[in-house]
């Protein structure tokens, strides 16, 4: 054996590990260890509140709490056996697969979607006066026109709803933070079945992932502007809060009731935003307006970590969204389906995504597509 030959045997044998599927299996790990500690009565329950899963409401807490923790189990040895490199291709894509519905689809609620659009709303001011900066810094010819008003507009806010809107932020927070262990379990089911999802199809067979990925990359676009169209109707309807004639709305809404709707409409809008921008070029490449960043390449990962968790969320809250507002009655299930339209809206998404991601790696492994995108910016 050659001297080449030795010293290339150990790198081969020592490839770093799929970061994906250790996630995973960590993950996994966690859910394990909580499980077991509401079996064995050393933690409150989670499931034994009506809401938080769908399963749990039907079958009863003892029955979600056992599923729960066998399934972490068994993604926690699938993990482990994937790592080593025993369990691989098809075994590894069911697995995923079964994870994924188990934590997303069976433990699904519809608290899953208002926790993600509820910690949205919180980051919202911040976002809205950062961005009303940065216009008025970095585009003179905006300044005037879109970046004064805004300003103005913003500092009336204050002035007239700021201490409302302290008061709703004050209370919500306390609110979640009273109830931080059953959120930080709805956040961790989320991300375990996000991430077993995205390890499912690492492990698809190359020739049906190849497919699959030159089709969305055909039709990336079409697909992306159908997701942006997801969070629109909920957008409108919140802002009707603002008026005399509020839509969707809990009767005598006050204050603290039109500020949430104006915050959770501009979370809506901010998704339909940043989902067009997996298509336009500041989804690529940072622009002026955002600060400390400008003019460098988005990573990936910034942005298809984020919109395939949301992807994720909304695929997983549509069942128990549309039977809750079916048990309500046809008018209210219609109403619910148009409304927050998380039956197409998460699938687009998550395609949406898909093509991003798969547009972004062909762009970096074409030398000259990727110079031509960067003297284009």
């Amino acid at each position: 054996m050659s001297r080449t030959e030795i010293s290339t045997g150990p790198l081969e044998r020592t490839a770093p590990p799929d970061r994906v599927l250790l996630t995973a299996t960590v993950l996994s790990g966690i859910a394990a260890v909580i499980g077991g500690g509401w079996l064995a009565g050393i933690l409150p329950g989670f499931y034994t509140e009506t809401g938080h899963a769908l399963f749990a409401d039907g079958a009863g807490a003892a029955a979600a709490t056992v599923l729960h923790t066998v399934t972490a189990l068994l993604g926690v040895a699938a993990g482990i056996a994937g790592l080593a490199g025993a369990l691989k291709g098809r075994s590894l894509v069911v697995t995923g697969a079964v994870q994924t519905a188990v934590f997303g689809l069976v433990m699904g609620s519809m608290g899953s979607l208002s926790l993600v659009g509820y910690l949205l709303a919180f980051a919202m001011p911040v976002v809205i006066v950062v961005l009303v900066a940065q216009v008025i810094r970095k585009y003179p010819r905006l300044r005037w026109f879109v970046g004064g008003p805004a300003l103005v507009a913003v500092v009336i806010a204050l002035v007239l709803a700021g201490p409302a809107i302290i008061d709703a932020l004050v209370k919500t927070a306390g609110a979640m933070a009273a109830d931080a262990a059953s959120i930080g379990v709805m956040l961790l089911l989320l991300a375990t079945a996000t991430v077993w999802a995205a390890a499912a199809v690492r492990a698809l067979p190359s020739d049906g992932s190849g497919r699959a990925t030159a089709w969305v990359l055909r039709h990336r676009r079409a697909i992306t502007v159908v997701a942006a169209t997801g969070p629109l109707p909920y957008a409108l309807v919140r802002l009707t809060w603002l008026t005399p004639w509020p839509a969707i709305a809990p009767e005598g809404i006050d204050m603290e009731g039109r500020i949430w709707g104006l915050l959770l409409s501009s979370g809506a809008w901010l998704g339909f935003a940043l989902t067009l921008g997996l298509i336009l070029p500041w989804g690529e490449v940072f622009p002026r307006w955002v600060p400390g960043l400008a003019g460098r390449p988005v990573p990936i990962a910034a942005a298809a970590v984020p919109g395939g968790f949301v992807a994720a969320t909304l695929v997983f809250t549509a069942v128990p969204m549309l039977v809750t507002f079916g048990e309500q009655g046809l008018l209210p299930l219609l109403l619910g389906a148009i409304t927050i339209p998380c039956w197409y809206w998460g699938p687009a998404l998550g395609l949406a995504v898909w093509g991003y991601v798969a547009h972004r790696r062909v762009q970096a492994a074409t030398p000259a597509g990727s110079e031509a995108h960067h003297a284009a910016h």
